[in-house]
């Protein structure tokens, strides 16, 4: 199947890159899925209605619908809810993860000058540090480290997701609006018990202001988080951030300033994962009051993941349907026995919305 302009659907079964590379390792498949993928969406005409495929975490959240609020996961987790941050423990003690972004880092160099050493506008005029800020967030998208009942980790470079960019992106592996609105976070969570945890993550944003001048601005999500038996968790999140970056992820997540959330995630059986969140349980804002989002996962043979959900997109007053698909595993801890079952290197959605065109999501992240 193919999208206006000749690129190729970003969906491609483990089992194809096996049997294309029989006997390699995942890092092998992973690296090899990426370039194909850049070369089938580096060129020709434009593609409609393509984004948030170089440097974002979301493309599992929003597979399910965007219920995800009690969902445990080591990277998402940063920017959905900090209480349900939980990177691996390994037995050998070597608790720190880093994820590189290998498909955004070629990108993204390119579209800011690195490649060709002569910077690009407007990344040549921007702060130094956050110039550097770029040039890292290009290729390290997360890391995590777990002691104990703490869990810190990062995510840096994450695109705006808003109707708008999503709209107008130019294609599949466009970074051409990146830099226009982006955050990076930093997040703790703290075991209490191993049934109750609470979390907080600190986020900066970047963006234009009305007259054309670089902006910054602070943001705030407190997470909360009780699991009442393995099966059943119930979360809640309050999310807060200055106001000209109110509506950053209002539009497609249904993250509003000052509003709190809930969800809760239950596991019927061992690779069944149904969740279910309700946005700003307060009603204080008439576009996010009480906006359902609905979702499933089902886990194959440990070697990919079947998306599925639904939700009400408050800003436009339209049904979203939601597919996703995650594949190609990583083991989480580098010891021997570690199995491949917790961490997978492509993670792809896409948003269906009556009347309007597909909106798709792609990351691929190499775990170490």
């Amino acid at each position: 199947m193919a999208f206006p302009g000749g690129a190729i659907l970003p969906i491609v079964p483990t089992t194809l890159i096996r049997t294309v590379l029989p006997g390699r390792t995942s890092v092998v498949r992973a690296l090899t899925l990426a370039a194909v993928f850049a070369l089938a969406t580096g060129g020709g005409p434009p593609v409609a209605r393509a984004a948030g495929t170089v440097s974002t975490v979301s493309p599992r959240p929003l597979g399910m619908g965007g219920a995800f609020t009690a969902v445990e996961d080591e990277i998402a987790a940063v920017t959905w809810n900090p209480a349900d941050l939980l990177p691996p423990e390994c037995r050998q003690g070597n608790n720190f993860r880093i994820h590189l972004n290998i498909l955004g880092a070629p990108v993204i160099a390119r579209e800011i000058g690195l490649l060709t050493g002569v910077e690009t506008e407007p990344y040549g005029s921007l702060p130094g540090l956050e110039k550097l800020g770029i040039a890292l967030g290009s290729l390290v998208k997360s890391a995590s480290y777990r002691r104990g009942g703490l869990s810190v980790g990062f995510v840096l470079l994450e695109e705006r997701l808003g109707a708008e960019e999503l709209a107008e992106s130019s294609g599949l592996a466009d970074a051409g609006g990146l830099l226009d609105g982006y955050y990076s976070s930093l997040a703790a969570a703290f075991r209490l018990d191993p049934r109750v945890s609470i979390g907080l993550t600190v986020t900066v944003f970047a963006g234009w202001d009305e007259a054309g001048n670089r902006d910054y601005g602070l943001g705030r999500t407190y997470g909360a988080t009780l699991k009442p038996n393995d099966r059943l968790t119930a979360s809640f999140t309050f999310y807060d951030c200055d106001g000209e970056f109110a509506d950053y992820r209002t539009d497609v997540e249904g993250f509003a300033p000052r509003t709190m959330n809930g969800g809760i995630a239950f596991r019927p059986t061992d690779t069944l994962l149904l969740s279910f969140d309700l946005r700003d349980l307060a009603e204080t804002h008439a576009a996010t009051a009480l906006e359902p989002h609905a979702g499933m996962e089902w886990t194959v043979w440990q070697r990919m993941s079947l998306r599925l959900g639904a939700y009400r997109e408050g800003s436009s007053d339209s049904d979203v349907l939601t597919v996703g698909l995650g594949a190609i595993p990583m083991v989480g801890c580098w010891e021997p026995g570690a199995t491949p079952a917790d961490a997978l290197v492509l993670n792809y959605a896409v948003l269906l919305t009556h009347g309007e065109g597909p909106r798709h999501l792609l990351s691929a992240l190499l775990h170490f």
